[in-house]
């Protein structure tokens, strides 16, 4: 018997399932086959088996892939599957865990869409580090989709509600067909030059043909070189183009690239009235301060007796004068002492004087700075209050236009519309007429006309199947 080391079954399995999970080739793998023996328990785990003509595959696809798909799957269906190869230990066996699927017809066009993204991702163009932040607060914003398509309508009716206040540029084209790159490009070149502070591409669901011509490889390289910042909203949820991949947002549908890419401006108006209350908060309390600040130093002893500062010296020049009066060189040195003495005077104005200036300038200096820090906050207190007047005016604008044609819709539905065109309502009492078996030969009635109305009294009465009353 051979020397190798004896292993347990299990140690053997764990290998095996640690080498495949290991290994590139059998990761990420794309096989086409047919459906049988499919099993949808009640945990929504499939399990099924994915044979050709000669061979078969055990395969498990876990509820949170398969929820995903947007087309039904049965024995006998022709699919291809992205997966990765694995070994169940309880059994030892072989299966393969399938992240995604598409219908076989596909086929062509999924592969291709798969080199194309690698391609381009090795390139580096799905990078963060190339995305372009979006603007906070985006006023000028370009809408490049199809023109009165369902993906149009959901960007503006969410941006109607959501951010009233942004100016929407559209620049329509064709979004299916293998004709519609070029004209995409355009409709983004010009997008781009129009200076917008951003970018929706959008387009509603469809089949992955019908979303093909946002896989377009030169499409996709417009996108990562544009200067504007791209929101792609295409598609549904689980539909991913070679567009959203390079775009520098991607929202899962049209409606998401608003509410992912715009503020709510109810929130906004929150955030500025809060923004006001605490500047005004701050204003006054600073101004409190400088107050307070100008009170001390306007009661501070040198303000209210400068010549403090120099009272000293003039004691100590007093005593120097009267020694020197007192020395026995005076009357010899009388022109050097005068000389002295005057330079001294000089030195005391000089003195005197300097601080009376610097004095003043302090006081200058702390006067202005205090009127700035004013002028500064009431100039933001300014500019908050405009921007909010000017999203209030629009949002009233938008209500007003609401109201107008609710109004429109209410006056055609209204009876008087139908009064004019020579119907009327007949009642007796209070009660209205509506067939002629409610009437009978002398009673008094009343006929509501469009311009007023009549009273009469019932002669006789007919009903259609010829009976007189």
């Amino acid at each position: 018997m051979s020397t190798r080391r004896v292993v347990s079954v299990s140690r053997l399995v764990s290998y095996l399932k640690q080498s495949m999970e290991n290994d590139p080739v059998l990761n990420g793998f794309l096989v086409e086959g047919e459906i049988s023996n499919l099993r949808k328990p009640y945990t929504g785990h499939w399990y099924f088996s994915l044979k050709d003509s000669s061979s078969s595959i055990s395969c498990v696809m876990f509820a949170r892939a398969n929820s995903r798909l947007q087309f039904a799957v049965n024995n006998g269906d022709k699919v291809i599957i992205r997966g990765s190869a694995n070994v169940y230990p309880a059994t030892g066996s072989l299966q393969v865990i399938v992240s995604d699927m598409k219908q076989s017809g596909l086929g062509e066009l999924y592969i291709k869409f798969e080199q194309l993204k690698k391609k381009l991702s090795e390139e580096g163009l799905f990078d963060e580090a190339h995305k372009k932040p979006l603007p906070p607060y985006p006023f000028n914003i370009a809408l490049v989709s199809g023109n009165d398509t369902a993906g149009r309508k959901d960007v503006l009716v969410t941006m109607a509600d959501r951010w009233p206040c942004a100016q929407l540029t559209d620049y329509p084209c064709p979004v299916q067909g293998t004709d519609a790159p070029p004209k995409i490009i355009e409709a983004l070149r010009k997008a781009d030059q129009g200076g917008h502070d951003l970018i929706i591409l959008a387009r509603g669901g469809g089949s992955f043909e019908e979303l093909w011509c946002f896989n377009d490889e030169a499409l996709a390289r417009f996108i990562y070189n544009m200067n504007t910042p791209v929101v792609t909203g295409i598609g549904h949820e689980t539909d991913f183009t070679l567009c959203d991949y390079v775009a520098d947002l991607r929202s899962n549908t049209p409606t998401g690239t608003v509410k992912d890419a715009c503020p709510d401006i109810s929130q906004v108006q929150k955030l500025l009235m809060y923004r006001r209350n605490r500047i005004t908060a701050v204003t006054d309390n600073r101004l409190s301060m400088a107050r307070q600040l100008v009170n001390r130093y306007a009661m501070h002893p040198v303000m209210r007796y400068p010549e403090k500062l120099y009272a000293d010296q003039i004691m100590k020049l007093d005593h120097m004068r009267d020694k020197l009066m007192k020395a026995d060189f005076i009357s010899s040195r009388r022109n050097t002492y005068s000389e002295y003495v005057m330079r001294l005077n000089r030195s005391i104005r000089r003195i005197s004087a300097d601080t009376g200036n610097t004095l003043n300038q302090s006081s200058t200096r702390m006067s202005i700075a205090v009127t700035n820090r004013i002028n500064q906050a009431k100039q933001m207190t300014r500019d908050a209050e405009a921007s909010m007047t000017v999203s209030l005016e629009k949002k009233n604008l938008t209500a007003a236009h609401s109201l107008a044609s609710k109004a429109a819709l209410l006056d055609a539905y209204s009876p008087l519309k139908i009064l004019s065109r020579g119907y009327s309502i007949v009642t007796e009492g209070s009660e209205v007429i509506r067939s002629v078996r409610q009437l009978h030969a002398g009673d008094h009635i009343e006929i509501r006309l469009a311009d007023g109305r009549a009273e009469a009294t019932v002669n006789e009465t007919e009903i259609t199947d010829g009976h007189t009353g």
